[in-house]
């Protein structure tokens, strides 16, 4: 989840360039929805779901599709017997680390949860101020107009210095008392709109998820990049969809009103609601006052082939994934490919499987050969007669670690040629016992 996230957001930074000269700020912020997706949702293990599922149903597809390897490496592993449960000591580790995390996740999420509580509860309180009929049916007619069927209630508070859009599941636009002396009748409209957009986008929303991603991955310095691109874009977003059609004059007069209302005091950048004072930053601002400037020159193959790719990149790391083993019977099963385990309280020990030969063949009958491999020529005067079996290579690394791997094998019993095939088993051990 974090690595696919991570590389979406990623590739999404580099692109920004070409971006923000030839790509729609709805791009932008869709291609944010979906590496915010990655680090929420799990599709490493959905996919692992999916495919356990295709082999109930098609297990030949499966067998094609998939390399005949296993590996197993019992470092993160546990056991249960009976009433007793044998935790690995890296997995014991990983697991309070884990539990950790989600005790800090919780206590973040619940503070700010809290904190919108009572921000909402004080708006609500003071927000005694009756709003006109006229402005009651401006915002009805900008709902129409952006196809927003949801009840969007609205309530003028003087707590609020600026508009603001609070809540979820019923939406609540939040605006100061409007002196109609300060501001214009068209001003208020792209006001209202600027905030309905955020209700149509359910920003709000995307806010939470925002800060659910920052709380899960708290140690993944991208998810606040991630959070922080999002304020921006989605206030982006709203100004373009305000400002589309319009002329330089109401332009201006737009980009006037938001350098007003910002050098007020605002209760507006806070983590639960957004209004047209989101990402509430000198440099913020200055990005939204640049972007409506902007002239795009929209490239849609171009987008789409780089969101492809996106797609892609992500794809990949989520087949990355390998899912646990769950080994319900590994007696019988392992025991065909040379494993015995030795399980013991905190740790879990691969018991160690004697080599004869760094490299070596093993007929069906239990023969060891001995394969050196600068003698493994084929003759071309010999007519073979092949005996099957496995043939075994053991290589040790520099680090000190070392693998055994196993291939199924066939060996001529005249010249001692020996012809590998698919890989049945790869034995992994972190220092080489051999």
């Amino acid at each position: 989840m974090s690595l696919s996230g991570s590389v979406i957001l990623l590739l999404y930074l580099l692109v920004s360039p070409i971006a923000k000269r030839y790509f729609s700020v709805s791009w932008r912020y869709r291609i944010l929805k979906i590496a915010l997706a990655f680090y929420l949702i799990p599709f490493p293990v959905i996919l692992s779901e999916i495919k356990d599922s295709i082999v109930g149903f098609c297990p030949r597809v499966v067998e094609l599709l998939s390399r005949p390897v296993s590996l197993l490496n019992t470092s993160y592993a546990f056991y249960a017997d009976g009433g007793s449960l044998y935790v690995s000591s890296a997995l014991e580790k990983m697991l309070i680390f884990i539990l950790g995390t989600g005790v800090l996740s919780f206590v973040v999420i619940s503070w700010y949860a809290l904190q919108y509580w009572k921000r909402r509860k004080t708006c609500l309180e003071f927000s005694n101020i009756p709003v006109e009929q006229e402005r009651q049916d401006m915002l009805h007619a900008i709902k129409n107009e952006l196809d927003i069927r949801r009840n969007v209630k609205l309530l003028c508070s003087e707590y609020c210095k600026a508009p603001i859009t609070m809540g979820i599941a019923s939406p609540t636009v939040i605006i100061p008392p409007w002196n109609r002396d300060e501001a214009d009748q068209n001003l208020y409209h792209d006001v209202l709109k600027h905030e309905l957009v955020h209700v149509k986008n359910r920003d709000v929303l995307i806010r939470f998820l925002g800060m659910a991603a920052i709380a899960v991955h708290w140690f993944n310095p991208f998810t606040y990049i991630l959070y922080n691109e999002i304020l921006n874009i989605s206030e982006i977003y709203c100004d373009n969809i305000v400002l589309r059609g319009k002329e330089e004059p109401a332009r201006k007069a737009y980009g006037e009103l938001l350098l007003k209302l910002a050098v007020q005091k605002s209760m507006a950048g806070n983590e639960f609601s957004v209004g047209i004072l989101g990402g509430n930053s000198k440099r913020a601002f200055k990005r939204r006052i640049v972007e409506m400037k902007a002239v795009r020159k929209n490239k849609r193959i171009l987008s789409a082939l780089i969101t492809a790719l996106i797609g892609v990149m992500g794809g990949i790391t989520v087949c990355a994934y390998d899912p646990p083993v769950n080994i319900t019977d590994h007696g019988p099963v392992y025991a065909e490919q040379g494993f015995d385990f030795q399980f013991t309280v905190g740790e879990l020990k691969l018991e160690v499987e004697e080599l004869p030969y760094e490299h070596f063949f093993v007929d069906d009958a239990g023969n060891v050969y001995e394969i050196k491999d600068d003698n493994n020529d084929t003759r071309d005067d010999c007519k073979h007669k092949y005996a099957a079996g496995t043939t075994t290579f053991h290589s040790k690394n520099s680090s000190g670690d070392c693998s055994a791997t196993t291939y199924e094998a066939q060996r001529c019993t005249s010249c001692g040629y020996v012809k590998t095939s698919d890989e049945i088993v790869l034995k992994w051990y972190g220092k080489c016992p051999h």
